[in-house]
């Protein structure tokens, strides 16, 4: 399953369970990728949050059954996740622009927030700046700290370039969104364990647009929708997508990096 193929059978499962418990564990699993990289791929995709998404079209759905039927504000408030009336006004009325008293009685005009659709248009014509790098397996010696949710490395001097990146990957699973950490020259080596990275190959997208957000969501978007079809490559794991700002780019809007493959034939 690809990229797209996978955030559409996510949406598809938040769609069926809108009245419904979302845990984002559970709607990253339809994509086959964690709770932490569907989240922030979702982000770069759409604009907007997975948590905001959903909120939107609860609070969608929401305004049409005050419209079109006759349950109680209270029913709807649970009905959509909220533990109380007040709660689900609060929210209802920064949505809608009006309480849904004034919804129900006088017929105050409410929002429309459709759910979202993937579908394929015809693009191209304009030039995506890239490279591939290829990082050779190597060693590195951690420490692992659960508690802080973080990995102390040390730099010997010579660390490959690709070292944050990879040594990221290699631990996803075991400390999902980690932070890594140079050790200080103070540190016990004897509480640092050596590991082996394995060797990965890179794709890396230079960013353009008129802002970094922007940016990022184009290039990303370019990436999947067009890029990864055209080549003989494909995601070594949805979970291995990086935004960069390195030093040294002429350019503010930084690099989106993805870890690739050959594809199988």
């Amino acid at each position: 399953m690809n990229w797209i193929e996978g955030i559409s059978k996510a949406i598809e499962y938040i769609e069926a369970n809108l009245t419904s418990e979302l845990k984002i564990e559970d709607i990253a699993a339809k994509a086959y990728v964690s709770s932490y990289y569907f989240q922030k791929s979702f982000a770069l995709l759409c604009g907007f949050t997975v948590g905001e998404y959903i909120r939107s079209r609860r609070l969608a759905s929401a305004g049409n059954d005050l419209l079109s039927g006759n349950e109680k504000v209270i029913d709807i408030a649970l009905k959509y996740g909220y533990e109380s009336t007040d709660s689900f006004t609060k929210a209802f009325t920064r949505f809608h622009n009006a309480t849904p008293t004034a919804v129900r009685k006088s017929g105050h005009p409410i929002k429309l927030y459709a759910p979202l659709k993937l579908e394929l248009f015809l693009k191209g014509g304009y030039v995506m700046d890239y490279r591939i790098g290829k990082q050779e397996a190597f060693k590195v010696k951690v420490k692992i700290d659960k508690r802080e949710n973080a990995i102390y490395y040390i730099d010997d001097g010579n660390l490959p370039d690709f070292m944050w990146f990879a040594l990221r990957m290699k631990f996803e699973k075991e400390i999902p969104a980690c932070s890594l950490f140079k050790a200080d020259s103070n540190e016990n080596e004897q509480e640092f364990s050596t590991v082996e990275i394995p060797e990965v190959m890179w794709a890396i997208f230079k960013c353009s647009g008129n802002s970094r957000d922007e940016a990022r969501k184009k290039t990303f978007a370019r990436i999947v929708e067009e890029w990864l079809p055209q080549t003989n490559y494909e995601l070594r794991s949805p979970n291995y997508i990086m935004v960069n700002y390195p030093d040294n780019l002429d350019e503010e809007f930084g690099e989106i990096m993805i870890a690739i493959k050959e594809k199988s034939k």
